[in-house]
């Protein structure tokens, strides 16, 4: 099958699943110009809000982010997908898993890379305590002097990363499927998100509905995109939970 392929046109691939289409039919529907960009994004748009979500696993992105700290990283590799497998019969107290590829990154490494003209990042709230935020920059320029005095006397650049803060800067690569990052904007563009990582992905959020709007219709934070807040007590304010759907629905179900 060609490569040529407009980028949301790749999600017809779901007609397969509604019409007895042979590959070569199928093919002709993605390459072609038939149905129209307007009939591609009304077909998305239903299949997203029918549920229809496997569909998306099909069309993979991979972004690159840089200037932000090693906090941000660190979260982003939670929402790598994990796989159990077990053999038959046998229960396994510390069970052996394999890493999905539906969210796959890439870091900069400190063990090759020398840290010894490093940047960090500060968080907006220091600057309202200028004490605070000073010692936080001596902190800072303490542990710069240090990684060029370890790397002078021949320390290995392995063993003195040790002495780097979680506010070091790094750069990484993510590879994901559409599904995926929709449910990353859901976690990661609430408010209830850490400022570093919703910052980073509101932004990203910005690119993709440029790139792809149909694909991306309506990602944002859960209650955009769900229309209630999964964050049961903790939650904002901003939507309705769960919980306060389910009393509504059974007092309106007492009313019939």
């Amino acid at each position: 099958m060609g490569t040529d392929i407009d980028t949301e046109r790749l999600i017809l691939l779901a007609r397969l699943c509604y019409s007895p289409m042979d590959t070569d039919q199928l093919e002709s529907v993605l390459t072609g110009d038939k149905p129209s960009k307007e009939e591609v994004g009304r077909f998305i748009r239903g299949l997203i809000k029918s549920g229809h979500l496997g569909v998306l696993e099909h069309w993979y992105t991979t972004f690159a982010v840089e200037g932000y700290s090693r906090i941000s990283s660190q979260q982003n590799d939670r929402h790598r997908l994990m796989k159990v497998f077990k053999e038959p019969g046998v229960m396994y107290f510390n069970e052996p898993v394999q890493a999905s590829a539906d969210v796959s990154q890439l870091q900069q490494s400190q063990r090759y890379v020398k840290e010894d003209n490093f940047r960090y990042v500060t968080p907006p709230s220091f600057r309202k305590h200028p004490e605070f935020l000073q010692r936080y920059v001596k902190l800072q320029e303490e542990v710069l002097d240090m990684q060029r005095q370890g790397l002078s006397l021949g320390i290995p650049a392995e063993d003195v990363r040790f002495a780097l803060t979680n506010a070091t800067e790094t750069r990484f690569v993510i590879t994901t499927n559409a599904r995926q990052l929709r449910h990353m904007f859901n976690l990661r563009c609430c408010q209830r998100a850490q400022w570093e990582i919703r910052q980073m992905f509101n932004m990203l959020l910005e690119e993709y509905k440029k790139i792809a709007p149909n694909i991306f219709y309506n990602a944002g934070p859960s209650c955009e995109d769900l229309g209630y807040c999964p964050e049961g007590k903790m939650s904002c304010g901003r939507a309705p939970t769960i919980e306060e759907l389910k009393r509504a629905y059974k007092e309106r179900k007492k009313q019939t």
